[in-house]
């Protein structure tokens, strides 16, 4: 009866694990900045991951962010509904080079309309127009302005191995 009682607690937790495999440990990546600043990055490279973002967190630390990576360059407008947090939104070519900036970005809370709700009423910020970007980094709105990060410039970006 033991043995019984122990594959069946395996089981069903082998069932939970499996329901989450699309929320997987998030890769960590780092972004270097210009002043000296490091950032550690969430790393979102497949379409799950992309569409999640930064979706129902209250906050997002000063030394944190979020890295989209595209399979290919293109222009990718971002939409702020169900999430929380205002963000500063950059984008950047495949040379990790800023290309176009979105500074404190609001979130999008609209009254009555709780996750999985979708509404055309939340807007989207794009890049600037003609710009094409292979990555896009979310970090915590104001972290432009405070570090002095330009269009133009270079960020290093480390990836985790594959």
């Amino acid at each position: 009866m033991v043995r019984k009682s122990v594959l069946i607690a395996s089981m069903a937790a082998a069932s939970v694990t499996a329901g989450f495999g699309d929320q997987r440990a998030a890769d960590r990546g780092r972004a270097a900045f210009a002043d000296g600043t490091a950032v550690t990055l969430e790393i979102a490279d497949t379409e799950a991951e992309r569409q999640r973002g930064l979706m129902l967190r209250d906050s997002l630390a000063e030394q944190a962010g979020m890295l989209f990576i595209f399979e290919r360059p293109g222009f990718y407008p971002f939409w702020m509904q169900n999430c929380r947090i205002a963000l500063d939104i950059l984008w950047l070519d495949d040379k990790f080079q800023v290309v176009s900036m979105a500074e404190s970005v609001p979130p999008c809370r609209l009254p009555g309309c709780e996750p999985p709700c979708a509404s055309p009423e939340c807007p989207s910020y794009a890049p600037a127009q003609g710009t094409s970007a292979k990555y896009v980094l979310e970090l915590a709105a104001g972290f432009a302005k405070r570090h002095a990060v330009k269009t133009g410039q270079r960020i290093d970006v480390t990836l985790p191995a594959r």
